[in-house]
């Protein structure tokens, strides 16, 4: 009898452990997407992540049109901060004090020390990369090869003289050219990376000349890497095939014109892959520099542009409990074969992280890849911009390609908003 009752001592013990120390209460978390095409994607990842992981949900907070500098400021202010959202470098120095210190996860010791550099403060790791992305110019294979009755290599493609003499040859068949898309964020912030980035290959420098630009110092007007990006610009849009109506474009009647193989070139970056082939499955695209000269040996003209936001997670407004539902979604997306299989084969994106046993199949991540391997890269300098700057870049963009104002007037508002948004 006494047995007996010990065992059953012992059976209640140890439910009442379970209950204490079993599974964890049921969390929600949310997610800021800031990438609006990829949307869908996320939601398929949440759900796979969730499948095994029942207690935690995970919700999507759309932009609904605002930037990411004014959708943050409003879910903080109201006391409804994402747990998780994906910044870029303006937007990281504007909320880095709001972040959490992530620097002894373990998908944060995964990521490679030199895309850690920009989000690491006083030692400690504030964010971690996206995924490795480009921006440089999409080529369609496909109508390239159409159009000029030859294999295409865009290795071959060396100088801004190149590119002028491939889209004459275009620009005689049926097919256009090229398409420049007039949205802010692409102008603004994407295309003026590319620029800075080419001012130099030496780090310091690049940041000397930021410096400069912050003090209203820097003479845009004058400096041959301006003009070599202005110039090739210039070429592009007198290819363009909105020519006649250069802001009346979208960006999905740009993204449908590459996939539905019109138009042979378009300045984007790797990130609207999943939308074209979606599309059209059997699209051959890839991307290659931005020239921005006629010497091919120049700086920048057979590079790449590099770049990658960051995942962020609340550390002021979201519960332990939140945090930790964070922290493991990532260590499973990063670190586990099937949540890096949800990496590679659902968000499409390219590993910026060490250990990953799943690796990219689609032929601009693979050429991603290349371009690293070669040392072929530019630094996204916009990570580096005020925040609010690149809205003030695209909207003076979008101006130049509308036809309402000079170089001048591009090379004297970089100037002054460089100026006035350092001083903010």
């Amino acid at each position: 009898m006494k047995k007996f009752v010990g065992v059953i001592m012992l059976m209640a013990f140890l439910v009442m452990s379970v209950v204490a120390n079993g599974a964890p209460a049921k969390v929600e978390i949310s997610f800021l997407v800031t990438k609006p095409e990829i949307v869908t994607q996320f939601r398929k990842t949440f759900d796979a992540y969730t499948a095994t992981h029942p207690n935690v949900t995970i919700s999507t907070i759309p932009l609904s049109g605002q930037t990411i500098y004014e959708k943050l400021t409003s879910l903080y202010a109201s006391g409804n901060a994402p747990t998780i959202t994906m910044v870029g470098g303006p937007e990281f120095t504007a909320f880095k004090d709001k972040f959490l210190n992530v620097t002894n996860t373990k998908f944060a010791k995964a990521a490679y020390d030199w895309s850690l550099r920009r989000t690491t403060i006083n030692g400690k790791i504030y964010a971690v990369p996206t995924t490795a992305e480009d921006i440089g110019i999409m080529y369609n294979k496909t109508v390239i090869e159409a159009a000029t009755g030859h294999k295409f290599d865009p290795a071959s493609i060396k100088s801004r003289k190149d590119l002028r003499e491939l889209l004459q040859k275009i620009s005689k068949t049926k097919y256009a050219p090229v398409q420049l898309t007039n949205i802010d964020w692409l102008l603004g912030s994407h295309m003026t990376s590319i620029l800075y980035a080419d001012m130099s290959k030496d780090y310091d420098e690049r940041q000397r000349i930021l410096g400069e630009c912050a003090k209203g110092k820097f003479d845009f007007m004058h400096n041959n890497t301006f003009n070599g990006w202005m110039d090739t610009f210039d070429l592009l849009m007198s290819y363009n095939m909105h020519k006649g109506s250069p802001l009346g474009n979208t960006y999905e009647d740009d993204q449908l014109a590459m996939a539905k193989n019109k138009v042979a070139f378009w300045v984007i970056g790797n990130y609207v892959y999943p939308n074209i082939i979606a599309m059209n499955p059997d699209a051959k695209v890839g991307i290659m520099p931005y020239p921005i000269s006629d010497n091919p040996g120049d700086y920048g003209n057979s590079e790449i542009t590099l770049t990658h936001s960051f995942f962020a997670i609340d550390g002021v407004q979201s519960s332990k409990s939140q945090q930790a539902a964070a922290v493991d979604f990532f260590n499973w997306l990063l670190t586990t074969s099937k949540g890096q299989k949800s990496y590679i084969d659902t968000l499409v994106f390219t590993p910026v992280y060490k250990g990953f046993s799943v690796h990219p199949s689609n032929p601009l991540a693979q050429e991603i890849v290349s371009y690293m391997k070669k040392g072929k890269t530019l630094e996204r300098m916009s990570d580096y911009f005020p925040a609010g700057i690149t809205g003030q870049f695209g909207a003076v963009m979008q101006r130049y390609l509308g036809g309402v104002c000079t170089r001048k007037d591009v090379a004297d508002s970089f100037k002054k908003y460089w100026l006035e948004m350092s001083s903010k």
